[in-house]
């Protein structure tokens, strides 16, 4: 499958963006280590998916 990879800039949009969807949507705190985590997994296990269903 395809390498997603983020710049430092989005990877951090994207890391605040998840710290905040956990605070207001869950109603759970998540630190900055285990967002980056999160997204990582997300990136790795999932993206590929959204990658290659924006190529059809």
């Amino acid at each position: 499958m395809a390498d997603i990879r983020f710049t430092k800039e989005e990877k951090t949009i994207l890391v605040k963006k998840i710290t905040l969807y956990f605070s207001q949507e869950l109603d759970q705190e998540i630190g900055q280590f285990d967002a980056e985590f999160l997204l990582d997994f997300f990136t790795d296990e999932v993206g590929p998916y959204f990658y290659n269903r924006g190529l059809e």
